[in-house]
């Protein structure tokens, strides 16, 4: 229970959802770790997982109950399985309001960051060879962001953005026919074009792929050890490279700020998953500050969004816009230090912002059911911007338009009096 209440913290500090207005919910399914189900002090249901067709039943039950009692009601799925994450969501996303933090958050946020460091590497982007490690349900999920960003930004095909990808996991690379059943979100990005050449190690692979960018989402601490990361380095004479280890805590992450700078002669771009300290370069005394890909810049922004505009569903380019206002948020003194991302200081007005541009971008789609928001967007409409495409913009007048319904404590008890009649009794007052 802790995680969802966590994360409904944040949806309040970030982004101003009324605590009010949020509901936690965990799903115990049991365990299949012998050690918990024989522990008399495990606080959870102490017998096996059941199979999928009793678990899609199950949940299907509790989302069509809650969908029932809340119709306009937002889910987001967390910390599920990755072949569950990935089938609950492909079998509700068409028809519920709902997204998965795990897969669609970390992508975004990633996607974000990626943007920025694209923009200062020095390598076009579409020249881009990417590696990830890891592939699970947040290490797929955020490579289908990148490749759907490829394909809206830079009008290539769906086949030419997926040829910039190379995964490997605990087996080697994955390819087509290396010799075992993949499993089913694994099989997107299998490489076809391998031959014979199999790589079972992470080493191997960077031989092979010769990569511009290193994702880390494995779990495995220190998997980018120094002769990785210098590799990286040598790669890469003609631009930096953009090294992210995503794992979390600093006990599974893959590298750390120090090490990526130290390896790299200082040239890295550097986005992690959990906080590091800041670094200060010996030859010079510059004071370099890492960039955490934190999902708590984008998921209390669709929650927001969805909350004010109340769409019919969350589309792939909803979220792809916030991305891009996300990247567009780095203000002057940001973008001059080299930052990826906004300092965590401005996470209300950079939350604001992503809101706009999540409701904005619903509207071109005609999928809001609010039609105050549409009145707001369409008569405020951004000049030159083609409504067709992506681009994470929005007005002043929709963003001062968010900012004034994002919830605040109260100030004195007189307010919180007023706020919770009104909250409820909406039409005594």
């Amino acid at each position: 229970m802790a995680i969802p209440i966590g994360k409904l913290q944040l949806y309040v500090a970030a982004a101003g959802l009324n605590p009010a207005r949020t509901l936690p919910i965990v799903l115990d399914f049991g365990t299949n770790s012998k050690k918990y189900q024989n522990d008399p002090l495990y606080l959870g249901t102490r017998q096996p997982r059941p199979d999928d067709e009793t678990f899609y039943n199950a949940t299907g039950k509790v989302l069509s109950a809650l969908y029932r009692a809340f119709p306009d009601i937002l889910v987001q799925f967390e910390d599920f399985s990755t072949d569950h994450a990935f089938g609950l969501l492909d079998q509700w996303r068409n028809k519920a309001l709902c997204f998965n933090d795990d897969i669609q958050g970390t992508g975004s946020v990633i996607l974000a960051g990626f943007i920025s460091a694209v923009e200062q590497a020095g390598i076009a982007p579409t020249d881009q060879r990417i590696l990830f490690v890891g592939a699970g349900s947040a290490g797929v999920g955020v490579a289908k962001q990148l490749v759907e960003y490829m394909m809206l930004e830079y009008d290539i095909s769906e086949e030419q953005a997926k040829a910039m990808f190379w995964f490997v996991d605990s087996r080697g690379m994955i390819t087509a026919n290396r010799g075992d059943t993949l499993a089913a979100h694994k099989v997107y990005f299998a490489r076809h074009d391998n031959d014979d050449t199999q790589c079972t190690s992470l080493e191997d692979a960077l031989e092979y792929v010769k990569p511009t960018a290193l994702i880390g989402l494995s779990t495995i601490y220190k998997a980018f050890n120094e002769n990785i990361l210098s590799r990286m380095n040598e790669l890469n004479p003609h631009g930096r490279p953009i090294i992210f280890p995503l794992s979390n805590p600093e006990s599974k992450a893959e590298c750390t700020f120090e090490e990526a700078m130290r390896c790299t002669n200082n040239r890295v771009l550097f986005a992690s998953g959990t906080a590091f300290p800041e670094y200060t370069i010996p030859e010079t005394g510059e004071v370099r500050v890492p960039a955490q890909g934190n999902n708590m810049y984008v998921f209390p922004s669709i929650g927001l969004g969805a909350a004010l505009c109340k769409p019919s569903r969350i589309t792939d380019t909803m979220i792809y816009a916030v991305s891009k206002a996300l990247a567009n948020s780095l203000d002057n003194k940001e973008r001059a230090r080299g930052e990826l991302y906004p300092r965590i200081e401005r996470i209300r007005d950079v939350s604001a912002r992503l809101t706009a541009a999540f409701i904005t971008q619903a509207v071109h789609e005609g999928n809001v059911r609010d039609q105050h928001w549409v009145h707001i967007v369409e008569a405020n409409m951004p000049e030159g911007v083609d409504t067709k495409t992506v681009s994470g913009l929005f007005t002043k007048r929709v963003l001062g338009e968010v900012k004034a319904l994002m919830w605040e404590p109260a100030s004195s008890v007189e307010q919180y009096m007023f706020e919770a009649i009104t909250f409820e009794n909406p039409d005594e007052i």
